[in-house]
């Protein structure tokens, strides 16, 4: 009895906080970290956590902030606070717990990436979350929202947040969450729209949306080969598999888009671009350790 309660509260808690979410905000903190050349100390451990606690904390607070327009869609109807398995008080009372120990843990790697993670939930709680209803322009503050985590990495190894290495990280993130914020919105846009958020397919058909995301993907990829400009120095065989990985991308997105007709076609193109970046991360931060 007492193990399905349990069961049932780490249920309830890693929807909450979205376990996967979080993950991958703390590995994009990750190779900002590792982009400077740092080797792993304990301040990896206090970023990681950090982070992982700071976006949780987030995630609890916009399902807060959300739960009504949550519990109108067929996607997040079930929902924590929507399906009634926890209060909006106490979800909230747990985001303020979660981004409390995040910041706290982020201090100990300096104040500016504490600053930084604070200055991330009021881009996503305070500004994205509430413009979601009002403008499709919420992708710009959201774009920020998914930059800022490498700089807090980057700046927790003790490196000038403006240094073009940086900022280079920061532009290429922002571009990615362009596209990855319309993908849904093909997908799930009608959802939105009767829930009461805008959308950009009010304004735009799902072809013509197609075409912007896949200009914004490839420019997104085209950009990345302007790391000489901002100071790196690639080994020669991470360009040829930079390069590489921007072609396949390139043509595989192209197809999903465009030339299959098949279902679920928007789903592979949503989990190929997160892979995509994944991969980038991964090279970017393995080349810097060579």
């Amino acid at each position: 009895m007492k193990q399905s309660k349990y069961r049932s509260v780490f249920s309830i808690l890693s929807r909450l906080v979205r376990v996967r979410l979080s993950t991958m905000v703390s590995f994009s903190a990750l190779t900002g970290y590792f982009m400077s050349g740092s080797r792993p100390d304990e301040t990896l451990f206090f970023l990681f956590f950090g982070v992982f606690f700071l976006s949780s904390g987030a995630s609890v607070l916009n399902q807060v902030q959300e739960h009504k327009q949550d519990a109108l869609m067929k996607r997040t109807g079930r929902r924590p606070i929507p399906a009634g398995e926890i209060s909006g008080l106490h979800a909230f009372l747990l985001s303020v717990l979660l981004m409390i120990a995040g910041t706290a843990l982020l201090l100990y790697n300096g104040r500016i990436p504490a600053i930084l993670g604070l200055l991330n939930v009021v881009f996503y709680n305070l500004i994205y979350t509430p413009l979601k209803t009002r403008s499709w322009i919420a992708i710009l503050p959201g774009a920020l929202v998914g930059g800022i985590p490498p700089l807090m990495g980057w700046t927790s190894a003790g490196q000038y947040l403006f240094h073009p290495n940086a900022i280079f990280l920061f532009i290429f993130v922002c571009l990615w969450q362009v596209p990855h914020f319309w993908l849904l919105m093909i997908k799930y846009g009608k959802e939105y729209e009767k829930a009461g958020f805008s959308s950009i397919s009010k304004i735009l058909s799902e072809l013509q949306i197609k075409r912007v995301v896949f200009f914004w993907g490839l420019t997104t990829s085209l950009f990345l080969l302007l790391f000489p400009y901002f100071g790196f120095k690639l080994h020669p065989v991470l360009i040829g598999t930079l390069i590489l990985t921007n072609l396949y991308f390139i043509s595989k997105f192209y197809k999903y888009l465009f030339s299959e007709k098949e279902s679920g076609t928007i789903r592979k193109a949503f989990i190929l671009i997160n892979m995509y970046a994944m991969i980038v991360f991964i090279q970017l931060a393995v080349n810097a350790l060579m």
